[in-house]
């Protein structure tokens, strides 16, 4: 640096004369030479202390914007059935009760927490763009949310009948449109056996939901068969078979090709000889482990934790879970 300020100064001298007692113009330029010399000696000197505290606040941004990316926790829910307390028809003797099922009532009060707090409720493809592929930047409109996954595994009709009335009135109350994504099996689309089975949505159900804009539906297997106890052509044929069903049910609603390309385990079972198959018809698969998603340690897309929810779990305990989720910032330094 003091090289670079004494430049000026030594082809001034270099170039300088004198004549006499009288001041030339060479000696002129001498003099303004060292007082411009000076002027920037005293103001780097002083600036020191400002540029190491900027590059500090810099670099406190950037690691600040890194740690936020890095190190997003995500709930994802799994739900089974919900059923209506008020609904006797819905309660034993009528309908045997079973440890997954979750209360109308209470997913209500758990559901509007969410939305009118303002959480991201994510589909199965969003938490793969934004999160997990980062393909795309999360949108704007999103930065500021917390995001989270409702999932529901077998395709209850409790969840058409139950469950979307409430999304459907609580978005147009606040104003936020949000997804359920839906883990189906499509052997039993349509499927209401009575006594001791459940009854499973239709494909019209699917559609409907689908094409009001709160449906994701994704596979869990085309019978519900443990992955894990069947291996080779059995094992690709309950995989393929899925999709393709439920390809064929939403088929001409489906221009993104995103429906059944993200499966959830049946039973949340899975090993090296399911995953291995995998990425010929699905770009990721969901366990359930009870652990929040955390983007930084996901090292395998075929096994994306999950947590289970029982008719025990209070919609405190739910919106506890809630909020955990990491608030999306905006990038920037600061």
């Amino acid at each position: 640096m003091s090289i670079l300020l004494n430049l000026p100064l030594l082809m001034v001298e270099m170039n300088s004369t004198k004549t006499g007692n009288k001041i030339t113009r060479s000696e002129q330029l001498l003099k303004k030479a060292n007082i411009l010399r000076d002027f920037l000696s005293r103001l780097l000197h002083k600036a020191k202390p400002i540029y190491l505290f900027l590059i500090l606040a810099i670099s406190i941004g950037i690691s600040g914007w890194t740690v936020e990316s890095n190190f997003i926790r995500i709930p994802i829910i799994g739900f089974h059935d919900i059923v209506d307390t008020q609904n006797r028809a819905e309660q034993p003797p009528k309908r045997l009760a079973f440890p997954t099922d979750y209360t109308k009532q209470n997913f209500s009060v758990f559901l509007e927490y969410l939305i009118k707090e303002n959480y991201w409720l994510l589909s199965s493809q969003d938490l793969y763009v934004y999160f997990i592929d980062k393909s795309q930047p999360i949108p704007a409109q999103n930065l500021g949310q917390k995001p989270i996954m409702l999932a529901f595994d077998d395709g209850y009709k409790g969840v058409h009948e139950n469950a979307l009335p409430l999304l459907e009135k609580l978005s147009a109350i606040y104003k936020e449109k949000g997804k359920f994504v839906l883990f189906v099996n499509p052997h039993f689309l349509g499927v209401n056996m009575g006594k001791d089975f459940l009854a499973h949505t239709t494909c019209n159900d699917l559609r409907d939901g689908y094409q009001k804009g709160f449906y994701d539906v994704q596979s869990h297997g085309f019978t519900h068969k443990n992955l894990t106890k069947i291996s080779g052509k059995e094992l690709e044929f309950e995989i393929a078979k899925s999709k393709l069903e439920l390809r064929k049910c939403m088929g001409d609603l489906d221009k993104n090709k995103v429906i059944g390309a993200h499966i959830a385990y049946p039973y949340g079972a899975s090993d090296w000889e399911v995953e291995e198959i995998l990425p010929k018809y699905h770009l990721t698969g969901f366990l359930y482990d009870d652990n929040l998603f955390r983007v930084n340690r996901l090292q395998n897309n075929y096994r994306i934790s999950r947590i289970t929810v029982d008719k025990d779990m209070s919609p405190r305990a739910l919106i506890s879970i809630a909020k955990k989720a990491s608030t999306l910032r905006k990038k920037g330094w600061f």
